[in-house]
Parts: C-alpha cells; structure tokens; sequence
C-alpha cells in the first residue's frame, strides 16, 4: 500500500512514529505476552552475565537493555561485548519474527499517513525493533514507501526512552519541529527529552479518559528515576488519542498557532527606530 505523493508545500515539520502497536497492532498488546518476554529477557540478560543488582526495579524490556549495555561497554572485553550482542539478537529475533508475522494493520494507519503527506508533513518511523523485522512488517503490510526515515535499534546507541532515535531522525530530516506518536511510555519520554510535542495512543476508552496517566506510565520508567521524569514532565503526554485519524488536525492545528504567531510578531510596531 503506497502513500499517495500528492502535496500541498512542503511543511517544516515532521511526524514520528512508533511501529508495534501505534502503526500496527501485534502480540505485545497482550499484556501476559509482554510479562513473559519481560520475564524471560531478564533471565536472558542474567544468563549473560549482566549482575542481577543492574536489572533491579525495571520492568522495560527496553531500559533492561540500555542498561545491560551501558553495563557491556564499561566491563566486558571487545570479544565478550560481541558475543552479548549476538546473543541477545538470536534472543530478540525469535520474539520480533513470530510478532511481525502475526501483526495486523490498524485500518486508520494509511488514511493518517496520507492526510500528513497531503499536509505536506515529513513522515518517519522510530522504532526499538530490528531493520529485518521492520521490513518484514513492510512487506506484509506493503508500507515500504511511507517513510522518508526509519530509524531501527541497529542505527542508535540508546533505545526510547533515550532520544537518540528521535535526534538521529530530526537531523536526517533537517528539521526543527516534529510531533511523536506512540503506545507507550518510552515514547512520551523520548518524544519530551528530544524537545518535541508528545501524542500518545490510548485506543481503549478507559485508557484515553485517563489521560494516558502516569500510573499506568510509571510502570514503564525505573523507580529511581520516576521522581525526576515526572518532575520534568517527562510523562505527560501533550495529546492523548484513541485513534490516528485524529493525527493530521492536531499537526494542523499546532502549525496553524506558529504560523498567527508569527505573522503577529511581523505586525509589531518597534518600539524604537
């Protein structure tokens, strides 16, 4: 399925994207399923060597690894933080491959990306998965030309909630303002450290009434760095949606407030000559 070319000029902002669960549904929006993965990650880890104090009081897969990497490059050899590496790919990619294969496209996903590129919006893909499952997910869905930057955990150091991704793509794109639209937690907190304007999908009523709260947030973020995320507003999203349609007006509307804001800026009489 292609997004249409069609667009008005273009706009100097971009969309971000989450994959699993934000652009296509998959297992890990079964809850038993991410505890298990969770749960087994950990012994994973464990198994190679990382100190079960590091893994203390995170529930993430993806802060499980940041911090099981920032462990590798500090204590294991050249040789030790290869074979972590290539373990813990064969580990992901038996998960990643079975959750591609089974993934469904959520219906509004390509009538959202086709009103942003009609907008003239830049479009890109921000995911902590692999490249190999990336483009499988592509080729069943046939999204592969939906994206003008896809950024995959091959390309960054740090995964969400680090911003590294988000920068990487910022930078490619050379633009200044961008939106960030994912599921979860890590993704309000990459999106807000990155500098940018956070949407979290809340598809079940319940979940989006609540405003996408940081109870259910916190359970994602390390305990000892809950007081300071939230402290910082980290976690509170800056739009909560219950479906992508609602994407392009928002991007509409925030852009249209910059635009006033800059033609009453222009209408300015100086206060001195």
């Amino acid at each position: 399925m292609k997004v249409s070319r069609g667009m008005k000029e273009r706009m100097d902002v971009a969309v971000l994207f989450d994959l699993e669960d934000t652009l296509v549904q998959t297992p890990w929006s079964n809850h038993q399923h991410v505890l298990e993965f969770r749960c087994s990650t950990r012994q994973k880890l464990i198994d190679l060597e990382i100190p079960k104090v590091i893994l203390e009081g995170i529930e993430s897969y993806a802060i499980m690894r940041n911090a099981a990497s920032k462990y590798v490059e500090k204590h294991f050899a050249k040789a030790e933080a290869e074979r972590f590496q290539q373990e813990m790919e064969k580990f992901l990619d038996y998960y990643e491959r079975d959750s591609a294969k089974k993934s469904k496209l959520f219906p509004e996903t390509i009538p959202c990306l086709e009103a942003l590129r009609r907008l003239g919006a830049k479009i890109g893909l921000i995911t902590n998965t692999s490249r190999k499952v990336v483009n499988t997910v592509f080729e069943i869905h046939d999204m592969k030309n939906c994206f003008e930057v896809i950024i995959t955990r091959e390309d960054v150091k740090r995964l969400k909630p680090y911003p590294d991704g988000i920068l990487s793509a910022v930078s490619k794109l050379s633009i200044k303002r961008f939106f960030m639209v994912g599921d979860l937690a890590l993704d309000v907190m990459a999106a807000k450290k990155a500098g940018g304007l956070a949407i979290l999908v809340r598809r079940d009523y319940e979940q989006a009434g609540s405003q996408g709260s940081l109870k259910n947030l916190k359970a994602d973020v390390p305990k000892e760095a809950q007081t300071e995320i939230v402290e910082k507003g980290h976690l509170q999203a800056d739009y909560v949606i219950q479906s992508l349609l609602e994407v392009p007006a928002i991007v509409q509307a925030e852009e249209a407030k910059i635009a006033r804001g800059k033609e009453d800026s222009s209408r300015r009489v100086p206060l001195f000559r």
